[in-house]
């Protein structure tokens, strides 16, 4: 590691702990306590720390002037003026499928984590597009980012063109909300995510709860989450032993071209609803849960009261004119934790990195009007 290098780790390392021990940053990286001591000896006389035993402590404020004048006379010996080091910041760049739904929430993660940590974020949008999410990359390699935190347009990266740019990358990458089981012996990644079965888990037990056994599941068909909490649903129904059939899950693909547009579209669901004898519905994503209790109401479907609803995401939920219970994925956190992982990897010594982690967060539940016991 070159000592510029090796000295703006030792200034991060302050930054985020508040102090800096020699000893096991030299354990960590590698390197002899005698050339970090060196090293800490050289930013003090820069201005940028101050020595204590076994370490180093942040400048106190009353002693961090950005420039000491022009030098100061010490006995007959001119003292030159001392200029603050500016700690280099390493930076991360971030590629979202969206600004507008879902992931705003894990942005602002990273950014607090990137506040925290001293690191900086480029945020480049793909709009569910596979062709600008590759561009996004090679745009962001070329600039030169130390990590990547990517979240796919897809569901999964197998045989992905965004796989190849991935695995010829030479930084650390993580990937944020998508499973990364199916392409790990092809590449070395990280993986920090919701899980979306273990929510969806969580839904349907809190409408068997309340008494519900005929439970449907709308879900959007392009929705990278809609294999996690189908497989969620499932599993929940299986264990409580309630029978089920394929007729219990309804795939909405949302022509809004289609005669009549939108409000046709979810006046069909409500026939389904309605054929079905359901008494309750887990609905992927609030906007579709919203529209489908106006058509239910609108049909004279008293919710909760005829048709409890429980909505996957939590963004707007709140917001209806039944207020919907909701699973709310922890979307902050898995975005604070991907930079923070990202982050880390980065300032690993190769020798010293530890194993590549795949975390999986659980959502939780926020229960509002919109499911009530049955009956």
């Amino acid at each position: 590691m070159l000592s510029n290098d090796r000295r703006a780790q030792i200034l991060r390392e302050l930054k985020r702990h508040g102090s800096f021990n020699v000893t096991e940053f030299a354990a960590r990286v590698g390197i002899s306590g005698m050339t970090i001591r060196r090293d800490l000896e050289s930013l003090e006389g820069q201005g940028a720390l101050q020595r204590v035993h076994g370490g180093a402590i942040p400048v106190p404020a009353s002693q961090r002037p950005d420039v000491i004048g022009q030098g100061r006379q010490a006995g007959s010996m001119q003292v030159p003026a001392v200029q603050r080091v500016r700690m280099p910041v390493r930076t991360i760049g971030m590629v979202m499928p969206s600004a507008s739904y879902y992931f705003p929430s894990v942005i602002r993660g990273a950014e607090e984590a990137a506040r925290d940590l001293g690191a900086r974020i480029v945020l480049a949008v793909s709009n569910y597009s596979q062709a600008e999410e590759e561009r996004q990359i090679q745009r962001l390699l070329a600039n030169g980012v130390d990590g990547l935190i990517v979240t796919p347009s897809r569901e999964s990266l197998s045989g992905t063109r965004t796989l190849e740019l991935l695995a010829a990358a030479e930084i650390p990458i993580v990937i944020a909300e998508r499973p990364i089981d199916d392409v790990l012996d092809e590449v070395q990644l990280e993986s920090v995510r919701s899980d979306h079965s273990r929510g969806a888990e969580i839904a349907v037990n809190h409408l068997l709860d309340l008494g519900h056994t005929k439970i449907g599941l709308c879900v959007r068909e392009t929705s990278p989450t809609t294999t996690r909490v189908r497989i969620g649903y499932r599993q929940a129904l299986d264990r409580a032993g309630v029978s089920r059939t394929e007729s219990m899950e309804q795939f909405m693909t949302l022509e809004q071209e289609a005669p009549g547009g939108l409000h046709a579209y979810f006046e069909d669901r409500v026939d389904w609803v309605v054929s079905s004898g359901f008494t309750a519905l887990l609905v992927l994503n609030d906007e579709d849960a919203l529209a489908l209790v106006d058509s239910c109401q609108a049909r004279g479907l008293s919710v909760p009261g005829d048709i409890a609803i429980v909505a996957y995401d939590d963004e707007v939920a709140s917001m209806g004119a039944v207020p919907l219970t909701a699973v709310s994925p922890p979307k902050h956190d898995v975005g604070y934790q991907a930079l923070q992982m990202c982050l880390s990897r980065i300032e690993s010594a190769p020798a010293k990195a530890p194993a590549m982690k795949q975390v999986t967060l659980s959502p939780r539940l926020v229960v509002r009007e919109s499911s009530a016991p049955l009956g």
